[in-house]
């Protein structure tokens, strides 16, 4: 709710901007509390204007979608539709890692502490299942009654391998027991004794016949510490023995893929295996010495998948390869040689956090809102050779930090809360009985304010672009109830707080001091 307090503050000291905002204000707050019921928005709404003549308010906020999934932060999705599975649980916070079970359920890891179809309360027991930091999802969307780790903080990286599940993450103990940011459990639920014993956190796992690759902050391992500078290998056996496998790498390591006697690891390092390499390195599986590849990220690696002859990468990078290329936030980079940079690009808009192989579709997911100039929230599926955006499309509210595929199915994970709906970017209409219009002005940031002169919709924000062409409008706009932007243009040189209308003048408020 927007409170007077916060107006005073804001808004220039002039008497008939005073008057002008009280009128909205009491028209902002009339409007919140008759549409409160339909929760439609998946952002804040934070302007309605009054009715028109058809009966139509226009609403403006920080929403980008309307009417989505209530998924919680995760998500189970079709892998060709983008359909939702409605049936498969909800998390109540964050996943950060999740990895196929093989039977078509899933193994999940993150901040959250609760599953099931309400999460909204406190978890019951019933419906609603306590688990801490990971759990197992059947693939029916049950949870899995017997798997209950019981860890006592995040879990950031997690991998299945025969009956094991490897986790790591932050926590130090594990169903009671001592598990210092690493820990096996059986896919029957019980604890074994394995406990590398790392001294920071783990962000990346994988496993390879019978050793454990870890990755992530820490700098000692091993029972009796050790120093492992952010990459250390562990046998599977027993409490886990540390091998002599030691590529040193300077700097944080996010992800590990492996592929036959190769490690790779992606990160934020420049120097690993005793030759520089820029945030993306190959290894020898047993040794830790670097091999010739060498894609050269220009920004840190958060992703990597391996699948045959071909190495995706995905983080905060925008260029590859000796060139360099320009490869905005994912690569694909042969295993031979040095790696050479492939013409695959989906050219994205933003960081690559997850990355999943199937067929011939290559998942991202990130904090992306466009692939190839295509609109992709989120989480986008793009052909495998060149990276052309499929017709995959589940439209999340916010970030994707975690992605497991197995067959027809994608399980999506991260800081979303919702899955699907319709695109609105921070301006929508709704008809008198709730039905989303056409009307779509697709702004780039927040509106916080509408008012409505006969058949034009001003609108004030923080937004400095309007429509599919983004066009330049600098905090404030008009846009005909028809969709069209007028060329009405104040142009002001900061955010507007507020709107209100007076016979043929327009009364602007906010942080600004130029305008025109």
């Amino acid at each position: 709710m927007i409170t007077s307090r916060r107006f005073e503050r804001r808004l220039v000291p002039a008497v008939i901007a005073s008057v002008v905002v009280l009128l909205s204000f009491a028209s902002v707050a009339q409007a919140t509390e008759r549409i409160s019921v339909l929760n439609g928005f998946n952002g804040p709404v934070n302007a309605i204007s009054e009715p028109d003549s058809n009966g139509t308010r226009y609403f403006g906020g920080d929403f980008t979608l309307f009417r989505p999934w209530d998924t919680g932060y995760g998500a189970l999705v079709e892998a060709s539709s983008g359909d939702v599975n409605s049936t498969f649980p909800k998390v109540n916070a964050p996943v950060y890692a999740t990895a196929s079970d093989g039977s078509g359920g899933f193994y999940i890891g993150g901040l959250f502490s609760c599953i099931g179809p309400n999460i909204s309360g406190n978890c019951d027991g019933v419906d609603d299942v306590p688990r801490n930091y990971a759990a197992h999802i059947n693939a029916d969307g049950s949870v899995d009654p017997s798997w209950n780790p019981n860890l006592n903080n995040v879990v950031l990286a997690l991998a299945v391998s025969g009956s094991n599940v490897y986790l790591g993450g932050y926590f130090t103990t594990a169903g009671g027991e001592s598990r210092i940011r690493a820990a096996a459990v059986t896919t029957a639920g019980t604890l074994t004794g394995w406990n590398p014993n790392l001294n920071d956190g783990v962000s990346a796992i994988a496993v390879l016949d019978s050793t454990v690759y870890l990755g992530g902050y820490f700098t000692t391992a091993g029972g009796v510490p050790t120093t492992r500078n952010r990459a250390a290998a562990v046998t599977t056996s027993g409490t886990g023995t540390l091998t002599d496998w030691n590529p040193n790498p300077n700097g944080i390591v996010w992800a590990i893929g492996v592929l036959d006697s190769t490690v790779y690891l992606g990160g934020e390092f420049t120097t690993a295996g005793g030759q520089s390499r820029s945030r993306a390195a190959a290894v020898n599986a047993t040794t830790g010495v670097a091999t010739s590849w060498n894609p050269n990220l220009n920004s840190g690696v958060r992703a990597i998948a391996v699948l045959g002859s071909t190495v995706y990468l995905g983080g905060f990078f925008t260029t590859a390869g000796a060139g360099p290329t320009t490869r905005n936030y994912a690569a694909a980079v042969t295993t031979s040689g040095t790696g050479t940079l492939t013409d695959w690009n989906p050219n994205l808009n933003s960081t690559v956090f997850a990355i999943g192989v199937s067929g011939s579709n290559v998942y991202l997911g990130g904090w992306f809102n466009t692939v190839g100039g295509t609109t992709r929230n989120y989480a986008a599926a793009v052909d495998d050779t060149n990276g052309t955006p499929t017709s995959w499309n589940p439209n999340l509210g916010s970030g994707v930090s975690a992605i497991g595929v197995l067959g027809s199915t994608v399980y999506l994970g991260g800081s979303f809360a919702t899955i699907g709906g319709t695109t609105r970017n921070r301006a929508a209409a709704l008809d008198t009985d709730g039905t989303l219009t056409d009307w779509n002005p697709n702004l780039n940031d927040r509106v916080s304010a509408i008012s409505v002169l006969g058949s034009t919709v001003y609108l004030g924000g923080s937004f400095t672009t309007v429509g599919a062409g983004a066009t330049p409008r600098n905090y404030a706009a008009a846009v005909t109830t028809a969709g069209t932007l007028t060329s009405w243009n104040p142009n002001l040189n900061n955010s507007v707080n507020a709107i209100g209308v007076l016979g043929s003048t327009i009364y602007l408020g906010g942080w600004f001091t130029c305008i025109g």
